[in-house]
């Protein structure tokens, strides 16, 4: 019996250690750790590109029309000046036109996954915190067409393909609260160039990497 309470007194003492080293190691966290979450939205405005492939290979330019960006975060920052995070998006819009070839009800979806790193500067007592930032990973590139021909072949239905992507931003944010934050932003966003195989006879319609430019409204909230 004393063994087991001598064996319970080292098990909460044990606890009670650890729990007061978590407690010293948040207390010590420099100014503005700690992890947060963000979501931002706003138009996006496609370059135009090129289809590459439709059967064979050929080259004929793509227009896009004004798109729809999205975006959900969450990171760690290691202070008030550098933080990185884990983002998952939407980036799409419809094709408006390809001369030499009919588009019905077109679109090009992109589903990126990317690792960010985020340098912030704090101005002094105000409370605007300017950023900038870049993040590289892929993207799942979705090609949805009710009819997509150039006369002699067509493609109907979704496929996709999955692609390296990247991207470069920067943007003001402004602290209402020491934990939230509401901001606008600038994103450059890249994929490599995706390929779509149809069924049943693996026919292959392929485009240039989208390049696309955002403005987004951006909410971060810091959870700690």
């Amino acid at each position: 019996m004393k063994k087991q309470y001598a064996a319970g007194i080292v098990g909460l003492s044990l606890c009670f250690a650890a729990a007061v080293a978590q407690a010293q190691y948040y207390y010590d966290l420099p100014e503005g750790a700690g992890p947060y979450f963000r979501i931002g939205a706003g138009p996006a405005f496609f370059e135009n590109g090129q289809i590459t492939q439709f059967g064979p290979p050929v080259s004929s330019p793509v227009k896009y029309r004004t798109g729809l960006a999205a975006d959900g975060a969450i990171g760690y920052a290691f202070n008030k000046y550098v933080a990185t995070d884990f983002e998952l998006g939407y980036v799409g819009a419809k094709i408006d036109n390809v001369p030499g070839f009919s588009s019905d009800n077109s679109y090009i979806y992109n589903v990126p996954f990317l690792a960010n790193l985020t340098l912030s500067y704090p101005i002094p007592h105000t409370l605007v915190v300017p950023y900038i930032g870049a993040g590289i990973g892929g993207a799942d590139v979705i090609f949805d067409t009710d009819n997509f021909s150039d006369g002699a072949d067509y493609v109907v239905g979704r496929e996709n393909d999955v692609v390296f992507a990247w991207q470069a931003y920067a943007g003001l944010r402004f602290r209402l609260a020491r934990d939230l934050s509401l901001g606008i932003g600038y994103k450059y966003f890249a994929t490599a160039d995706p390929t779509f195989t149809y069924p049943p006879d693996n026919f292959n319609a392929g485009f240039d990497g989208v390049k696309t430019h955002s403005v987004l409204c951006t909410l971060e909230w810091k959870f700690w």
